[in-house]
C-alpha cells in the first residue's frame, strides 16, 4: 500500500506542480479516499526524504484557542507547500545547523525560486 499511497502523493503534487499543494491539502484529499492518516503522512516524508518532493514555502496560519478570560490565544501553525522535486531548490534541504556558517542567517539571501507565503 506504501508504494499506491507515495504514487497518489505524486500524482497530486504533479496535478499542482506549478503552485505547489499543501500537505494538509494532499493529506486531507487521501484519507478521504479512505487512505490511513498515518501511512499518507509518512509517504509524504518518505518521499521527501528520496528525494521526490521539495517543499518550496510555507503557510502560516493563526488559529485562536478559546480561553478561560475569554479573550482567546492566539498561536500559529505552519505546513510545507509542496512540489515535485527540484534540483535547483534541493541545497534548501541540507541544513547545517551546526553554528559553523560564517554569514548570519539575517543577511543571507534568499535561494532563487524558494518561497515562503501565506497562502
Amino acid at each position: 500500500m506504501a508504494d499506491q499511497l507515495q504514487d497518489a502523493v505524486l500524482a497530486i503534487v504533479e496535478a499542482h506542480a506549478k503552485t505547489g499543494v499543501t500537505m494538509g491539502k494532499i493529506v486531507d484529499h487521501l484519507v478521504a479516499d479512505g487512505g490511513p492518516e498515518q501511512e499518507v503522512e509518512l509517504a509524504i516524508w518518505r518521499l521527501m526524504q528520496r528525494r521526490r518532493l521539495t517543499p518550496n514555502g510555507f503557510v502560516c496560519r493563526k488559529v485562536r484557542k478559546p480561553s478561560q478570560s475569554g479573550r482567546g490565544a492566539e498561536t500559529r501553525t505552519y505546513e510545507f507547500v509542496l512540489i515535485p522535486w527540484s534540483p535547483a531548490l534541493d541545497a534548501q534541504l541540507e541544513l547545517d545547523l551546526g553554528g559553523t556558517d560564517p554569514q548570519p542567517a539575517a543577511t543571507q539571501a534568499p535561494l532563487e525560486g524558494a518561497a515562503s507565503s501565506k497562502r
